[in-house]
């Protein structure tokens, strides 16, 4: 005798409501859509130079903008990307010796991405040299980049300086000068730090090349 098993049927409706039956979160989905691809224009389009309409706009997005890390300043890339930064540090050691290196640096900090991450180190400290209002934190955050370099290379003492590098004109290459021609750099001392403590304040900020 055939024994027949009936398996319920259960539609769609009665699982969860569907979409349809829910306008308000198809509507709140869509506005948070259309935020969220308005915010990631605004993030390059607010980065100077720029109008008032997208530093108002810049305002407005940037808590949200912030707490995501979606402020990437592609802006940096075009359409005139302007100078980049290095911090260079000199190690003076208990013997007498005394080391000098910069970063980023191409030939140390491999692959690529180990330099790209280096370089917005430098980058992330020229952003507070040139913010008066955050001077406490550019001097927190430079003496910690001290620290780690004394640390890590066991040094006595390390002095830092901010190097600004400029781009060339046309008519710098049409000279014929190189990328790292003396001109196109710009130095300031940020200090000379041993264990913990600022030996020697930097002077005011040198923006001028040399």
């Amino acid at each position: 005798m055939a024994v027949t098993t009936t398996i319920p049927t259960v539609s769609p409706s009665a699982e969860s409501p569907s979409w349809a039956n829910r306008p308000w979160l198809r509507c709140a989905v869509t506005v948070g859509l259309l935020f969220h691809l308005f915010a990631i224009v605004v993030a390059p389009l607010a980065v100077m130079p720029t109008s008032p309409l997208w530093q108002r706009a810049w305002t407005f997005c940037r808590p949200y903008l912030e707490v995501l890390y979606l402020n990437h300043g592609y802006h940096f890339f075009a359409p005139e990307p302007g100078p980049s930064h290095l911090v260079h540090y000199e190690l003076s050691f208990e013997d007498g010796r005394v080391e000098r290196g910069q970063f980023p640096n191409a030939n140390q900090h491999r692959p690529r991405l180990f330099y790209h991450r280096h370089f917005m180190l430098s980058e992330f400290l020229n952003s507070l040299a040139i913010d008066e209002s955050r001077r406490e934190l550019f001097r927190d955050v430079t003496r910690s980049y001290a620290d780690h370099l004394r640390h890590k290379h066991q040094a006595s003492e390390v002095t830092l300086s901010l190097r600004r590098h400029y781009l060339p004109s046309p008519q710098h290459v049409q000279s014929g000068k190189k990328l790292n021609d003396v001109s196109l750099f710009a130095e300031r001392p940020l200090g000379t730090f041993r264990d913990r403590a600022m030996l020697v304040e930097a002077p005011g900020i040198s923006t001028e090349r040399r």
